[in-house]
């Protein structure tokens, strides 16, 4: 069904006709493409929120905030990583902020975020932690911002080896 309305909004994009679709077999509704764009691209996503290291320095005080490090483990290794931070890698951040609380807690010592916990990513620049945010606004938290400078940002002002 998903495969069949993505194809639709593409042939309405590339396309100046009507798109016909069968809603009932009985009955076919013609569907322009500016109310079939409407239809899919109407929901605004949620904006990703930027943090700078001050905001992350804080962190550690702050327990109902999250800082997710989205790097791989052996990138930990080789710098270490932010206080407060746990690790989840970015190729699996959707698959346990999906898991379930137990599960969650049990892996990551903290409670599994709720949709509006203030959820922080960061990784070594910050282009792998805004992918990671806008995955976790798709799963529905609201509340989820980047760490722009990230790892780079933080051991540049930390004295650390970056």
């Amino acid at each position: 069904m998903l495969l069949r309305h993505c194809l639709m909004a593409l042939r309405a994009t590339t396309s100046k006709a009507p798109i016909c679709t069968a809603i009932n077999p009985q009955r076919l509704t013609s569907i322009s493409e500016k109310n079939l764009l409407q239809r899919f691209y109407s929901s605004n996503p949620p904006a990703i929120g930027v943090v700078d290291y001050d905001v992350v320095k804080k962190l550690p005080s702050e327990p109902q905030k999250l800082l997710i490090d989205v790097r791989e483990p052996d990138e930990l290794k080789e710098t270490g990583q932010i206080p407060a931070s746990i690790n989840i890698p970015l190729g699996v951040v959707s698959q346990e902020l999906a898991a379930s609380d137990k599960l969650f807690k049990s892996k990551y010592g903290r409670e599994k975020p709720k949709p509006d916990t203030e959820i922080i990513f960061h990784c070594k620049i910050g282009r792998r932690s805004l992918k990671a945010a806008e995955a976790a606004a798709a799963l529905g938290f609201k509340n989820v911002k980047n760490y722009e400078g990230s790892w780079l940002d933080w051991a540049e002002r930390e004295g650390l080896p970056k």
